[in-house]
């Protein structure tokens, strides 16, 4: 079938200006074609299947609740793809320290960290090396993460006194964010807007807000909040062991947007210090939830066992698997600290119990 000829003025226009005509069904299917970024089984699942190449995800949240280790937990993934993609960080609070790398899998000499040198950057400096590097080819794909937006200082403000003033960095954003806009689906890569709760004096509505201004919310196709669920859900809660000593928090995400599926939904994540996002927790807790492992009392049995029988067999090789009341009492275990220690020995069965978990829902 000989290819229909265009139309004279649309041979003129993409002349002119380049191939920027399409129809729905090309642009639909570039989309298809776009890969899936992972944030964690949980927050993956509560997002439809994680995030999108090419778009902009804020989070947000009160102080030390667990969004820089998170958007370094994406980094760490992003880093294991093949090939890995390039990551950016604008460091502009200044308070980059060690403990913000512990996160499993994170490669700190192999992301780019934007900071002063001798003299404090502005907002504009800071956003204009992020799409100077985003926009060229070497970072195709890559991540860009601002932390946060709540520190950016407009040069008017940055060159001037302590008097509160309109330094208008909602107008800085929106300009940033509009040539983002533009920028990251031709790039495919994604930018990870950290921003903070601030105080909302506007009398009515939410008592706290996220700060930056309308239009970054807007220009975000994912939006994650820290927020409270509920007495049961609260936005950030202590993660102790058997021995009740602190090892993490568990945090409460509100998913407001999303890129891939509906907006509304509400999921728990787990930070393990010095770990980054523990995707073993988050497995087995959603495992719990979905009936796949059997509590009662103190005591842990895995009944998805009774799915995975060669790998039950792999881990006991005298272990009769066709005796299903055998495989429950081999895999049974006192205290969920042991069950964890299990699972995270063995990260093949996580990956089938992950893949099993997704499958249901």
């Amino acid at each position: 079938m000989a290819k229909e000829k265009k139309p004279e003025y649309i041979t003129k226009i993409i002349k002119d200006y380049g191939n920027i005509i399409s129809t729905g069904t090309e642009i639909l299917k570039v989309q298809e074609n776009r890969k899936v970024i992972s944030v964690s089984p949980a927050i993956d699942i509560g997002l439809g299947g994680g995030i999108l190449e090419g778009t902009w995800l804020t989070l947000t949240g009160d102080p030390k609740s667990g969004k820089t280790t998170t958007a370094m937990q994406i980094a760490a993934n992003c880093q294991k793809e093949d090939p890995p993609r390039p990551i950016i960080y604008l460091d502009v609070e200044g308070r980059l320290k060690g403990m913000n790398f512990e996160v499993a899998d994170l490669d700190p000499d192999k992301m780019k960290i934007i900071q002063p040198e001798n003299e404090p950057l502005s907002a504009e400096t800071f956003l204009d090396v992020a799409h100077k590097l985003m926009s060229h080819p070497d970072y195709y794909g890559a991540i860009l993460i601002i932390d946060s937006i709540s520190s950016l200082l407009p040069a008017k403000e940055l060159d001037g006194d302590f008097t509160p003033g309109r330094a208008g960095l909602p107008k800085i954003l929106s300009i940033f964010t509009k040539k983002m806009g533009q920028l990251l689906p031709r790039q495919n890569g994604l930018v990870i807007a950290i921003t903070h709760y601030i105080a909302n004096t506007a009398g009515f509505g939410k008592a706290k807000m996220a700060d930056g201004g309308n239009k970054i919310q807007y220009q975000a196709d994912t939006r994650l909040e820290i927020r409270s669920g509920g007495e049961k859900s609260p936005a950030v809660s202590p993660w102790e062991n058997a021995s009740k000593e602190r090892i993490g928090q568990a945090v409460n995400w509100q998913v407001i947007c999303s890129s891939m599926g509906a907006p509304g939904g509400q999921v728990r994540s787990w930070i393990r210090y010095g770990h980054g996002v523990d995707k073993t927790q988050e497995i087995l807790m959603l495992a719990q939830d979905l009936g796949m492992v059997d509590k009662s009392g103190a005591w842990f049995s895995c009944t998805f066992m009774l799915e995975c029988k060669d790998v039950a067999k792999e881990l006991k090789p005298d272990l009769d698997v066709n005796d299903d009341e055998a495989v429950v009492k081999a895999f049974k275990f006192q205290g969920q600290d042991k069950l964890y220690n299990f699972l995270h020995e063995n990260p093949k069965l996580v990956d089938v119990l992950e893949q099993s978990i997704k499958a249901m829902l």
